[in-house]
């Protein structure tokens, strides 16, 4: 049987705190025992390696020459048990070299990850971030495995497993290009439902949704909607918009990306739909982990709900 099977640990505790301080009484009131337990320990360790490990010289209880053999090595292992008890309780994001991986989708990656990468240059320069597109049941399998930290976005419910939070909320709006022959200062009911349309469906999101949402307003006004132009990517979009007169309705985080890029507006739809809300999404095998909280409380604190 392995030797090490039948030693007490806590006695090399014992057996440091009497190399540094070669004093059975001291060593006792830096541990908190009493003396005869602490007496009691050393009398266990002599009988584990067959060594006195102390003997008293000089008003004081100087290690043998197998406690000094081995008072590195014990001392070396203390202290990465130390620092793995430590780490685990703490993520310091200016001396973390790690990976985050982040599934969402390119709208995601869009509106969130420039100002995600520059606030961590600034308070995490060592820490780097993979972007990564999945389907939900994809995310769902990762997560618990670690392949995947955070999921930002709009899902259905991943199971008892997940956790969610509301990262932000916001309102759908409708882009068009500056100066349109239409609008004049605001968007009319007529003029957005007899505009043509652009509709943005990527791969992920709740876009699908939202197309549900307006088919239905249309419906209801009697109206159908022509859609000139499908996409599924937007990183063409704002240069479309801006040169021709189609509209596109967004979600309110995109349309402001939009409007850093190219000569668009922004109008608030000429009626009401209910609002967008993104959530982050973690496994519960990681809902302690410090670095994962860390991570959550970036989101939570740069895009306010």
């Amino acid at each position: 049987m392995n030797k090490l099977y039948s030693l007490d640990l806590n006695l090399l505790l014992v057996f440091d705190a009497m190399l540094r301080v070669g004093s059975v009484s001291r060593t006792a009131e830096e541990m908190g025992l009493t003396q005869p337990s602490t007496s009691n320990a050393l009398a266990r360790l002599r009988k584990f390696f067959g060594d006195p490990l102390f003997v008293r010289s000089d008003g004081a209880m100087r290690p043998t020459p197998l406690a000094l053999q081995m008072a590195e090595q014990v001392q070396e292992a203390l202290g990465q048990l130390r620092r793995a008890i430590e780490d685990k309780r703490h993520f310091d994001p200016m001396a973390s070299c790690r990976r985050f991986s982040i599934c969402m989708n390119e709208m995601g990656q869009r509106v969130f990850l420039p100002k995600l990468v520059t606030r961590f240059a600034e308070i995490a320069p060592g820490v780097d971030l993979e972007a990564i597109e999945m389907t939900s049941q994809q995310a769902q399998a990762a997560m618990p495995n670690g392949d995947v930290d955070l999921v930002i976005g709009y899902f259905s419910d991943f199971g008892p497993n997940f956790f969610r939070q509301r990262v932000t909320t916001g309102h759908y709006v409708a882009v068009a290009r500056k100066e349109h022959p239409d609008i004049d200062g605001t968007l009319t009911l007529p003029a957005y439902l007899n505009a043509s349309h652009i509709s943005y469906v990527p791969a992920l999101g709740n876009h699908a949704a939202l197309e549900a949402l307006l088919a239905e307003a249309f419906m209801k006004h009697g109206v159908r909607r022509r859609v000139a132009l499908r996409v599924a990517n937007s990183l063409g979009i704002p240069k479309i918009i801006s040169s021709t007169d189609l509209i596109m309705t967004v979600p309110s985080v995109l349309a402001q990306a939009f409007c850093e890029t190219a000569a668009v507006q922004v109008f608030d739809l000429p009626f009401d739909i209910p609002d967008i809300e993104i959530f982050q999404y973690w496994h519960a095998r990681y809902h302690h982990d410090p670095a994962n909280q860390w991570l959550r409380a970036q989101f939570k604190n740069m895009f306010p709900a």
